[in-house]
């Protein structure tokens, strides 16, 4: 498997010298290329995005973050960053020029110097460091001047060196580059972090409390339902869930769900399994917003697509996932413990109403408050509040058991709905 050093982070743990973590993220699974990461604090909700070959650099206070970009400024880019005994540097010049590259140390002595006349477009050095400590890259041509940092993690016996490589691409290449952004961090916060495979193709979601450095392995898996949608997911104990409500209007393999707007239609369904009684919506029949974010509201037969049997249904759920059963519910809560409910939910996205109780995703569900259509008169409620999701075992020829998170209470509740109520769905991994 290609490891891909993606994705470093390090702390500055006094003046005179660094105490680093470095998190490095590679993509295994269904693919092994990570093309974006999101990132949230979920300690003080900064949050920040970095395409796949940029670095995140934290400090314990406010953060320099380097990500690149497509910039029309010529701008320097290297990696990785930090390194241990060489980095690559990469620059666009606009134009043909005589350009010169010069590395400084923290001192400002020069340690490494090269010119020479260079062609429109992208060119490549490597610089090989001779001692641990921050170096300073400067590019200058005729009109302009550009300049970066660089860490070297380690002492080396060697003279410092700066190699030209390569015109890697023309001028007519578009070219990721480099900005900042900030981003904050202390000791002790917990970090979501979304990888990304693809245009959304996988996502995976993973929540890390860096102490250490370590690498991280995204394991990526198809999760894509009957209108393909793809979502992200998440690994909690022994189980994968995804890590949103799923939206399909129809099941995988072929078959439209039935939608249904009016209120009185939908206070007229049967609770029980019947292909009559399946339908869905999004809240207040708003197939926009509300959909994109929440999900859909689904009956019980049109979760299950009318399989009752509460083991292993697929129902609305993607090739290789399944309605959770309840007893997969309690294994999800018993893997959390106390206060179960506040480890699910969200937190940072101000989709919750206040007081959010407990809500500290530590889990990385991101579970939120979708609300419900009711079984009789059919109007919508509880939006922003409640969050309601099905489980595939029934109760009762008339009732199934579902699991419900509030925004003023901690715990994850267990109980039973009628069928024709529409709930809020998420899969679980075969």
């Amino acid at each position: 498997m290609k490891k891909l050093n993606l994705f470093l982070v390090f702390i500055m743990l006094s003046i005179t010298g660094f105490g680093q973590i470095i998190i490095s993220l590679e993509g295994t699974g269904a693919s092994s290329e990570v093309t974006t990461v999101e990132v949230v604090n979920l300690s003080n909700c900064t949050s920040i995005e970095v395409l796949g070959n940029g670095s995140l650099n934290l400090t314990t206070g406010a953060v320099g973050v380097e990500e690149f970009e497509n910039l029309e400024s010529n701008v320097i880019s290297s990696y990785p960053n930090p390194f241990g005994n060489s980095t690559s540097i990469e620059f666009y010049v606009s134009q043909s020029d005589y350009v010169t590259v010069t590395v400084c140390d923290i001192a400002g002595k020069i340690v490494a110097d090269y010119g020479r006349e260079m062609t429109a477009g992208v060119h490549s050095f490597e610089f090989t460091a001779n001692n641990f400590g921050m170096y300073f890259i400067n590019v200058s041509g005729t009109n302009f001047v550009e300049s970066s940092k660089v860490i070297c993690l380690s002492n080396n016996s060697q003279q410092a060196q700066l190699v030209y490589n390569e015109q890697i691409a023309g001028a007519t290449t578009e070219k990721s580059y480099k900005s900042s952004k900030d981003f904050t961090f202390s000791e002790g916060d917990m970090l979501k972090i979304k990888g990304i495979s693809g245009d959304y193709a996988y996502a995976t979601v993973i929540v890390v409390e860096p102490t250490v450095s370590e690498t991280y392995t995204f394991d990526f898996v198809a999760c894509t339902d009957g209108d393909n949608n793809n979502y992200a997911v998440v690994t909690i104990g022994t189980q994968t869930w995804m890590a949103e409500n799923i939206k399909t209007t129809s099941y995988v393999g072929g078959g439209d769900i039935p939608l249904v707007e009016d209120n009185t239609a939908w206070g007229d369904l049967a609770d029980d399994d019947e292909d009559v009684s399946k339908a869905y919506c999004f809240y207040d029949t708003d197939g926009n917003s509300a959909g994109e974010i929440y999900g859909a509201l689904y009956t019980y037969a049109a979760a299950t697509n009318g399989d009752n049997t509460g083991i292993g249904v697929q129902g609305v759920c993607p090739t290789g996932w399944h309605m959770p059963s309840d007893d997969e519910w309690t294994a999800l809560e018993t893997e959390l413990g106390d206060e179960a409910g506040g480890k699910l939910k969200s937190t940072c996205m101000e989709l919750w109403n206040d007081p959010n109780t407990g809500a500290t995703n530590e889990s990385g569900f991101s579970a939120l408050p979708g609300g419900y259509r009711n079984h009789s008169g059919g109007s919508s409620s509880s939006i922003g509040s409640t969050g309601y999701w099905w489980s595939a075992t029934v109760h009762s020829s008339s009732l199934a058991w579902y699991r419900n998170l509030g925004h003023s209470y901690a715990a994850s509740f267990r109980s039973n709905y009628y069928k024709s109520y529409g709930f809020s769905v998420r899969c679980v991994r075969d």
